[in-house]
């Protein structure tokens, strides 16, 4: 059972020309070693930690016990409604929840993999991000695409994105490497950077991605890799 830590300070932020909310908080769990024990032994002992064949995620992941998800999820959900705007009559149901490990190498990623993403369309899904693992890692980056000046993709953006960043692909003759702040293609609206046991919750439909220390960021180790805590809330 996870318990929270003491005097939980959320800091709410308005980020980019759109102004969309963002949620961080520090020192979010009284004891985090807990979680990081918990992939380090499922990895060792029970081959838990599995390449994900659902998204673009450059690295193995394992589903999260369903008591953390409640623990980590039920002090958050009222704040979602207010600080997202979502509508008091749609119910909220956790999915995807997941321990993540990036392992991919630069020069095994696939293109897609190379940009900024976005996890969906869809206004009223939430994701979280809790940073686990100990020591100097790489935070995360919310970006804009200069042509179009989209920073979320909504539905009716999703063709016109998607254009603008298969052309940026086709274009591309440089070595596939992970996405940094400077990109000729994107600005970074903001950087969160990494810092243990710290939790950010954004809109999953905000452009974002990890902006990585390759050297030392690439591991399967739970102790000593980018062991992130990821775990989304749809509200319908």
């Amino acid at each position: 059972m996870l318990t929270l830590g003491n005097n939980l300070q959320p800091q709410y932020e308005f980020i980019g020309q759109e102004q969309t909310p963002i949620i961080i908080i520090d020192d979010y769990l009284r004891e985090p070693q807990k979680l990081i024990n918990l992939a380090q032994n499922y990895g060792k002992n029970q081959g838990e930690f599995k390449p994900d064949k659902l998204t673009q995620y450059p690295g193995l992941r394992m589903p999260l016990p369903k008591q953390c998800v409640v623990d980590y999820l039920k002090p958050l959900i009222q704040g979602f409604y207010n600080v997202f705007n979502i509508e008091q009559t749609l119910t909220p149901y956790p999915k995807d929840n997941t321990l993540s490990l990036i392992t991919k190498a630069e020069r095994q990623l696939s293109p897609i993999q190379t940009l900024p993403h976005f996890d969906t369309n869809d206004p009223n899904l939430i994701a979280i991000i809790h940073y686990l693992g100990e020591g100097p890692h790489g935070g995360t980056g919310f970006f804009r695409h200069q042509k179009t000046g989209f920073e979320t993709i909504s539905t009716k953006r999703k063709n016109t994105y998607l254009t603008h960043a298969q052309h940026i692909l086709e274009c591309s003759n440089t070595k596939p490497s992970y996405c940094t702040p400077q990109h000729s293609e994107f600005e970074c609206s903001k950087h969160i950077e990494y810092k243990p046991n710290r939790l950010i919750v954004f809109p999953g439909y905000l452009l974002h991605t990890s902006l990585l220390n390759t050297a030392t960021d690439i591991s399967p180790c739970p102790q000593t890799g980018r062991l992130t805590a990821n775990m989304f809330v749809h509200f319908k």
